[in-house]
């Protein structure tokens, strides 16, 4: 991808302007920009520290295996620019809570009146032998394997949802598309999804997860739960908890999941940052965290919007702007591609990452932006009219 040049910085803020940082280039971190600048206006200096000057649209790389279309991906230095923010392109390498300070790879050192850190997870292999996709990194990768399987009289392939933290929702859309794809080419193809859940995506509560199981069964997609995936053997199978074993003529699997640690940031032994219900890091004042560092449970983008949301109304309110009290529900929703329709999935989660009895799922109309898979309040609209960065 090429660059277009830098934009000119924007003038900094006087000296006595209320200084936010936010630390991270994805979802949560422009969700808290933007709410920021939805509820306060100018009378805060913000600025963005991002290690990558591209916004890469990770939800949308299922699709992208499919369809071959170009990544999806958005440049931080324009919206940093539209935000009227500076941005450092620089990784957080450490925060002193008392001075008030963080400490970049760069080298510089940025003073803050309220630090967000919003740097998301790290991904780490899960299953060995298997084929991880992570993100568009991976999306060449995949689609070469589907066009050896498919080209073979008949083959399985087993997409294994790994034990620990993880996002597993990419996996039952690489196994709806491999499914069309062989209906498409009239390949003879076995796809089998293998989770630890008792049943599909059951984030969702029952509702949801009958509904995904409807959409398996019509497209000959096989799911089996309670299994708990190790490694690929020697011979190509997958090694299940147990003793047990499939055959397979490839396996994929997601990343488990951890985050960065930060020194002067508590943290779980997992590298997730532990905070209440308004994103406050536990025993660090003015310091908040949102997204897929945090230790709630599920991390999706979504819900990164939804944490950043409260991070940025905390903030305000704590500068005396009126605001309106947020809801304490977390919504979960998704919109499950690669079938023949688009699923929409939606649940209310508890505060440990659990489903709330009932949930609610419809079809939804084609036609809408892959922005759309992520539902954030201020950043699904704001993406929908900004061009993307030029492959």
């Amino acid at each position: 991808m090429t660059a277009p040049p830098a934009p000119e910085r924007p003038p900094s803020a006087s000296a006595g302007a209320f200084s936010v940082v936010i630390a991270g280039g994805g979802f949560a971190a422009l969700e808290t920009a933007l709410a920021l600048r939805a509820l306060a206006g100018h009378a805060l200096h913000l600025t963005l520290v991002a290690p990558d000057p591209v916004l890469r649209f990770h939800p949308a790389a299922t699709l992208e295996v499919l369809e071959s279309q170009p990544p999806l991906a958005y440049d931080l230095r324009v919206i940093a620019r539209q935000l009227e923010a500076d941005l450092e392109l620089a990784r957080l390498e450490s925060v002193a809570p008392q001075a008030r300070e963080v400490r970049l790879s760069s080298g510089t050192q940025l003073r803050y009146d309220a630090l967000v850190l919003a740097t998301g997870s790290r991904v780490q292999s899960a299953i060995p032998g298997a084929t991880s996709f992570r993100d568009q990194r991976d999306v060449a990768a995949v689609r070469r394997l589907l066009d050896e399987l498919l080209a073979k009289p008949a083959a399985r392939l087993v997409l294994a949802v790994p034990s620990g933290v993880s996002w597993p929702l990419p996996l039952y859309e690489l196994a709806l598309v491999a499914a069309h794809d062989a209906a498409r080419r009239r390949a003879n193809l076995e796809v089998v999804i293998v989770s630890p859940e008792g049943q599909p995506l059951e984030v969702f509560g029952a509702t949801g997860s009958r509904a995904v199981s409807r959409l398996l069964d019509e497209q000959d997609i096989v799911f089996s739960g309670e299994c708990t995936p190790l490694s690929v053997r020697a011979d190509g199978s997958l090694a299940l908890a147990g003793g047990g074993g499939l055959t397979a003529d490839h396996v994929v699997t997601v990343p488990q999941l951890g985050a960065h640690r930060i020194p002067g940031i508590p943290a779980s032994w997992w590298g997730f940052v532990p905070d209440d219900s308004r994103g406050r890091v536990q025993e660090r004042d003015d310091i908040y965290a949102a997204g897929d560092m945090t230790v709630f449970a599920v991390k999706q983008g979504g819900l990164a919007a939804q944490q950043a949301d409260r991070v940025a109304h905390t903030i305000a309110a704590g500068l005396g702007l009126p605001v309106k009290e947020l809801d304490e529900r977390l919504i979960l929703q998704v919109r499950l591609a690669g079938g023949p329709v688009p699923l929409f999935l939606r649940t209310e989660l508890d505060w440990r990452g659990r489903p709330a009895p009932g949930g609610a799922t419809h079809l939804e109309p084609r036609g809408l932006s892959p922005a759309t898979k992520v539902h954030g309040r201020y950043l699904a609209p704001y993406l929908e009219q900004l061009s993307p960065a030029a492959a």
